[in-house]
């Protein structure tokens, strides 16, 4: 089995013979599929190559296909063409894994990735290794196991790429956008041209790049034409590589371009990487390399922010950025012929004996680089002040009668800054930086010395060291390689070295520094499947990974070597690409944080004091909290010490203590007697996980202790006065002077000495919430104006605190509030006399839309919803309505004149009472009790409070349950006293949009809607027979209605498909008559005018809500 499926462009000319343009080989031809390469889990399969069909090949071009490559020692055809290959470029990034798994489908994409502690916590529930998701990078793979450890396997090579905000498998298939061909999946967005000669290609999306490759028009000249060839973006930074003349539409294949004739005799081929590419040219006869573009090879660089620079002693050419890093760069360029004996690798020796294997590869040989035996030359490389990369052919190497066509010329660009490289004796001066130089990027780490071509090679691989593994406590580090050749299967020992850093200069002649060896291995594997197959070798890096850990370096450079350079059986390779690359794997543990020093906390007291003068805590119980966090998400406990300051050798308390899955620990309260009056106390907090490894002792980013003193006396119960709002008395008949609604002055006084009070702490008839300073100039007191929450009768509670929080008693100060004599008008919950709206999100939480008088839009909303429960009030959590029914309509506490909302909210009807202010404080809802023969709160499907029907003064509501229509009456503040079935109508695909006076006389109507025709109907209420409110029973059938008949109040277009959300309202507009809401299915909301003499009309109605302008209702499930 081939390491990679290979693609082959085969052209057949005719006067030629074929020539096979073919994606190298990774390392040996042939392996052992038991030993195939170790998959992360839910690796994806490889994806084929597009096939292209003969149809669609230019004229000369007889057969296009693609085939497989095997390791053969077979004769080849003499081929009469010359090649030029021009790599920009980075390694191939092939996936090794014969068997991978089949891709997880769309629906993992959207998952949330997964952080270490949830990958923590499945891995404790599995017992097996999870996948941190939420730490992928390009080329690293971090995994929680079930021990509650880390590890990470980081490739020299990237194994996959950021998509959106999606990872995917890289993908270098070529695919057509505007303005070219980009590759499906690549860490740097890549563009190659269309084409410039058929004339002016559209620009690229802005998705891939910023700008599109320029072209050329059909009619231009080939003296002094630049066509863009193509468009690189590395690390943010853009690079343009030009050709010196018009380019044809290339022919496309995978990952590959082929743009036939650039120049007479002269084919050009670009192949994708991951970031980057490989560019070839191809000379197909010796007329053709004389062509005079050849007597001086330019090609222009150009970039918005990178400055070029070529070394003169290895001819690469560096792209720098503003700060002097290199974010690119073309290694030594190479010219070679097709003179070789082709092997399966480039230089392997001949093994003995050898493998039974046949020889199916029919090809280009000059693709796979130069052969034992061909002709080769290192070119010189130029670069003028514009930028020009200039490469100097060797007219001699193309002249010699020995020379067989095609040869080749291959500086290439990579964006990698950190990767692998080759170190090849043979070309001393000559960079190989991520395998580049060897065709259009080899795959092969090479070792050793292999004696066809007398080349020695060494190979150097960096590895990045995430700042995630700095101060690590490595458990075991592993360099892992895939050896794909040796000499032979017996033991040949080769070296594991700490080198210094690599580059694109890095030389034979400028080698890395090399340390001692750190490891060795002598394995033979890959010289035969049956005996010796391919397979993974692995040496310990422990205390080189613990070194970089410690050291935190942020990256590992690591490098291969024979034992004995100089013999050939010491020769071996391994593969170099994608998940088959050599890795680092780290096994590791991570000390937890210190305590976060804002939630280091005591109780009363607040926040870690640790500056004189220290906090001071009164008489009461002291509870300790405190927080942390862990990385790995294995911490377990934080250990709290308590001691009397200046004698930490005898604690008060000085123990671990478990903490929960957000990092608190489990509250620890000491009793006051513990402490002594007038002392002060120290106390400080440290991390520990389920490893053992502890923090330093919090607070932190301070060597300070946490320290509070003892104060155990307390102030005297303050005195309250108001003149607006007097005491009750003792009959409770004194009401306040204002209404409610009207804010009046209170006054608190210490009742003692007045130095002794820090502070007042007040409250409406909940806990205390609120504070109040005393004015030394008043001597103590404190003046608060407040508006007290309702009307009726009050409590305002009043305590004094003193700087140590010692707390007095509680003055109850009681007091009634005179109700507003006039009340909020049906549905307005803001005050300003017009109804409005309530709607519940997408989320699930309640917004109030306040609506102003006339056919203005809702241009803004305000959460509606809080909460007092644990003191101030604050937001509910997100979801608290999901799945409620919402609606309001009606005072449902008498005497405040407030309209309230009501709820069905798990599986319970609700009274929420309204502040006057349009909120409500869920903590003061209040429950209605159905009575009995009244079908289940969890049944009813939809509530429609319809304010007072009847005429008793308490509030109605109509619901529906299954196919039946329910009256509400005879509310008590806790209970409904009856509950009435409507019997007679179907009420399944019905919905009650409104019950009020539309007709214009004295009865409530009621106005509903129908989806089996898509009407909405007015029924038209009666009087009941006592002269007071309407008769319920005229709602159950349309013969029981004052006309004896429905009328059609909406023609058309009223199916819940179209409007999901129907409901009613009083007058919004001014005219007296209730108008209707509708939520469209397209998210947009309206307005229908209501009318006592015509039908709701598209053509009087107006818009609330407009996607158009910004705003949107899609997804909101309740309108109330």
């Amino acid at each position: 089995m081939s390491h990679a499926l290979l693609a082959h462009i085969c052209v057949e000319q005719k006067f030629r013979g074929q020539l096979s343009i073919q994606a190298p080989a990774g390392g040996k031809g042939v392996m052992d599929a038991s030993k195939s390469v170790e998959t992360t889990e839910n690796s994806p399969p490889v994806e084929p190559a597009v096939a292209v069909s003969d149809g669609q090949l230019p004229a000369f071009a007889k057969e296009l296909k693609r085939t497989r490559r095997r390791r053969g020692y077979a004769a080849l055809a003499a081929l009469l063409a010359v090649v030029i290959a021009v790599p920009v470029g980075v390694h191939l990034s092939g996936e090794r894994s014969p068997k991978p798994s089949p891709r997880a489908g769309d629906d993992r994409a959207r998952k949330r990735p997964v952080d270490a502690p949830e990958a923590i916590r499945q891995a404790r529930q599995t017992g097996k290794d999870v996948q941190v998701t939420a730490q992928h990078t390009a080329n690293s793979t971090t995994w929680a196991r079930p021990d509650g450890l880390l590890r990470t396997r980081t490739y020299s090579a990237t194994i996959r790429a950021k998509v959106g905000d999606e990872w995917k498998p890289i993908d270098t298939t070529l695919q057509r956008v505007e303005g070219g061909y980009a590759p499906k999946a690549v860490n740097d967005p890549l563009l190659f041209s269309a084409g410039s000669a058929g004339g002016p290609a559209k620009r690229a999306s802005r998705a891939t790049l910023r700008s599109s490759l320029a072209q050329t028009s059909a009619g231009a000249s080939e003296e002094g034409t630049w066509s863009e060839l193509v468009r690189l973006n590395s690390d943010g930074h853009e690079l343009v590589v030009s050709w010196p003349g018009p380019l044809p539409q290339p022919v496309v294949d995978g990952s590959r371009a082929l743009y036939e004739n650039v120049r007479p005799g002269i084919d050009l081929l670009l192949t994708a990487r991951d970031s980057g590419y490989s560019h070839i040219l191809i000379l197909h006869t010796r007329e053709a390399a004389s062509d005079p573009l050849l007597s001086e090879l330019n090609y222009r660089l150009s970039s918005p922010d990178l400055k070029f620079r070529l070394d003169a002693d290895s001819d690469v050419v560096s792209a720098i950025d503003s700060n002097g890093e290199e974010v690119a760069s073309a290694p030594t360029p190479y010219a070679w012929d097709s003179a070789g004996e082709i092997r399966a690798t480039i230089g392997e020796p001949a093994p003995s004996p050898a493998p039974d294997v046949s020889d199916t590869a029919i090809g280009l040989p000059g693709l796979a680089g130069p052969q034992p035996g061909s002709h080769d030359s290192v070119l010189n490389a130029s670069l003028d002040g514009n930028n020009t990369l200039g490469l100097a052919v060797n007219k001699k190497l193309l002249t010699e009668p020995e020379m067989v066509y095609p040869v080749f010329i291959d500086p290439s660009f990579t964006g990698h800054k950190k990767n692998w490289t080759l170190l090849y004796a043979k070309y001393p001066s000559s960079s190989f930086y991520n395998g580049l130089n060897f065709n259009d990027g080899t795959n092969d780490a090479r070792v050793g010395y292999e004696s066809d071509s007398g080349g020695l090679s060494r190979s150097v691989f960096t590895f990045e060291f995430d700042s995630k593994l700095h101060g690590a406590n490595v458990k075991s580090a592993t360099f892992r390689a895939l050896q794909t050749y040796s000499w032979g299967c017996a033991a040949r020992q080769y070296n594991l070295h700490l080198t210094s850093a690599i580059s694109s200069a890095s030389t034979w002649n400028n080698q890395p520094s090399w340390g001692s060896a750190i490891n060795s291995a002598t394995t033979g594997y890959g010289y035969k499947a049956t005996t010796c197959p391919d397979n993974w070798v692995a040496l310990d890096i422990k205390p080189e990974a613990q070194q970089a850990a410690t050291s935190k370096w942020t990256a590992i450079t690591l490098g291969l070597r024979a034992a004995n350079e100089s013999s050939a059986e010491y020769w071996k390779k391994f593969l170099a690409n994608g998940e088959s690359s050599p890795s680092i794997e780290v096994v590791y543990n991570r000390a937890p944080n210190e305590p976060t020093g804002s939630l280091m906390k005591t109780f009363p007291g607040g926040t870690c004091d640790y500056t004189s003068p220290y906090i001071s805590i009164g008489k009461s119980d002291i509870t300790f909290t405190a927080s942390a966090s862990d990385a790995d998400g294995n911490l377990k406990y934080l250990h709290l010490k308590v001691w009397r300051t200046g004698y930490a050798s005898t604690p008060l308390h000085d123990a671990d203590h478990a903490t929960n899955s957000t990092g608190a620990m489990t509250a620890f309260t000491m009793p006051w007697a513990s402490f002594t009056h007038g002392v002060t106390y120290s106390w400080s907090v440290y991390s520990k996980d389920a490893e053992g490894a502890t923090s330093a002792w919090g607070p932190p980013y301070t060597t300070a202790i946490c320290q509070f003193t003892v104060d155990h006396t307390a102030p005297s119960t303050p005195e309250v006065e108001s003149a607006s709002f007097p005491p009750s008395g003792d009959d409770s008949d004194v009401w306040s002077t204002v209404t409610f609604g009207t804010a009046g002055q209170f006054t608190f006084k210490p009742n003692g000495t007045a130095t002794e009070v820090k502070e007042y702490q007040y409250s409406f008839n909940t806990a205390f919430d609120k504070k109040a300073l005393p004015d030394p100039a008043k001597g103590g007191d404190a003046v608060v104006t407040l508006k007290p929450p309702h009307a009726g009768p009050s409590v305002l509670y009043v305590r004094s605190a003193d700087s140590s929080g010692n707390i007095s008693g509680v003055r109850k100060y009681q007091f009634n509030v005179k109700p507003d004599p006039d009340p909020d008008a049906a549905g307005d919950v803001t005050g300003d006399g017009v109804p409005d709206v309530y709607t519940i999100d997408p989320t699930g939480n309640l917004a109030l839309y306040a609506k102003t008088l006339g056919t203005d839009r809702l241009h803004f909303s305000m959460p509606a919803a809080y909460t007092t429960a644990d003191g101030p009030a604050k937001a509910v959590a997100d979801g608290y309505w999901s799945g409620a029914l919402i609606t309001h309509n009606g005072d449902w506490l008498p005497g405040d004149g407030i309209q309230d909302l009501v709820a069905r909210i798990d599986g319970e009807i609700y009274v929420y009472p309204g502040d006057g202010y349009g909120g409500f404080d869920v903590n003061e809802r209040r429950k209605v009790l159905l009575p009995t023969g009244a079908p289940a709160a969890s049944s009813l499907s939809q509530i429609l409070s319809v304010g007072d029907v009847t005429g008793d003064g308490r509030p109605d509501m109509l619901a529906t349950a299954g196919s039946a229509l329910w009256a509400f009456t005879g509310y008590t503040g806790v209970s409904f006293q009856t509950a009435t079935q409507l019997s007679g109508d179907d009420w399944t695909l019905r919905d009650l949009v409104y019950v009020g006076q539309v007709a214009g006389d004295a009865a409530a109507d009621l106005v509903y809607r129908t989806d089996t025709t898509g009407r909405v109907f007015l029924r038209k209420g009666k009087i009941h027979s006592s002269g007071t409110g309407t008769n319920l029973f005229s709602f159950a059938v349309q013969t029981a209605s004052a006309d004896g008949i429905d009328f059609i109040y909406g023609s058309s277009g009223w199916h819940v498909a179209d409007i999901p959300i129907v409901i009613g309202s009083p007058d919004v507009t001014g005219d007296s008559i209730p108008d209707v809401w509708a939520l469209r299915s397209d998210g947009n909301a309206v307005i229908y005018l209501g009318s006592s003499t015509v039908a709701l009309s598209t053509t009087n109605m107006f818009n609330i809500i407009n996607s158009s302008v910004g705003t949107t209702w899609t997804g909101y499930t309740a309108i109330g």
